[in-house]
């Protein structure tokens, strides 16, 4: 008897509980089946169902480039407004900078959110520089409303990056070069070193030219990015989505840095000796 009542469990585990229509709809939404996700939304499914770390159908359709479903949840009143839990991403910039391999389907999305008025444009252009991708970046310039200091941080990182046409074009929409706190390589070198967070992660600084550039300890220059001074211990991400990087000198030694980004708390580094 016991034995029957044993099996009985065994296989009643082993039976796999159909998917919700909620959950459904995610996964309609991720394998880009467009047909289904209309069906799903017209039985009643709410179009912004909330999943793992708050994303919903639209993050997943972004992510991986579905267009047709994207069109589907916009015009079912998808909120583009929303942020995950996790990164802090919004659809647009999973469009812009997605998980997944990036495709020209991703750049017609993006711009399928601006037209329907996603924020995050100035972000989003950031995103399109360091990807190369010219034609978003014109739509973006194009639409307008781009503040001037944002585009003259996008100036500066199509600039850093070797970007020509994007360069003429953000030059072309009247970006001007922004200002410079100038250093010599003795001043910048005082920077120069390991530091460490809280949770053991090493970041190092090192002079590069006229700049400083900053990137996970051991890494290859292509994973570094360029910091710009904005004064004598306060620099600017290249396109780093308006990070800011605050040096802390004690006496005339500097021994630590928080990372500073637009929202969130900074990430504080302190100074590894003898490394």
């Amino acid at each position: 008897m016991h034995l029957l009542i044993t099996l009985v469990a065994v296989i009643a585990l082993g039976q796999v509980q159909p998917l919700t229509k909620a959950e459904q709809l995610q996964e309609a939404a991720r394998k880009g089946d467009a047909a289904l996700v209309k069906k799903l939304l017209d039985d009643g499914v709410d179009v912004n169902t909330k999943y793992r770390y708050g994303a919903t159908a639209l993050f997943y359709a972004c992510d991986h480039g579905h267009v047709d479903v994207v069109k589907v949840l916009l015009d079912k009143g998808a909120d583009l407004t929303l942020k995950d839990t996790f990164y802090g991403f919004t659809p647009l910039m999973l469009a812009v900078s997605p998980a997944q391999k990036r495709k020209p389907e991703h750049t017609e999305i993006a711009k399928l959110l601006i037209a329907k008025g996603s924020p995050g444009k100035d972000a989003a252009l950031s995103g399109a520089i360091a990807a190369g991708d010219g034609s978003l970046a014109k739509f973006i310039l194009d639409s307008g409303g781009i503040p001037d200091a944002k585009l003259s941080e996008a100036l500066e990182a199509a600039k850093t990056a070797n970007k020509a046409d994007i360069v003429a074009m953000l030059e072309a929409a009247g970006a001007k070069a922004p200002e410079e706190f100038k250093m010599d390589a003795g001043q910048l070198q005082r920077f120069a070193g390991i530091y460490r967070n809280v949770a053991g992660f090493e970041m190092s600084i090192v002079v590069d030219g006229t700049r400083l550039s900053m990137g996970p300890a051991g890494a290859p220059p292509a994973q570094r990015a360029t910091l710009v001074a904005k004064d004598a211990t306060t620099f600017r991400g290249v396109n780093m989505g308006g990070v800011s990087v605050v040096f802390k000198v004690e006496g005339d030694k500097v021994s630590s840095f928080n990372v500073v980004p637009p929202q969130g708390n900074p990430i504080v580094y302190t100074r590894v000796e003898g490394k």
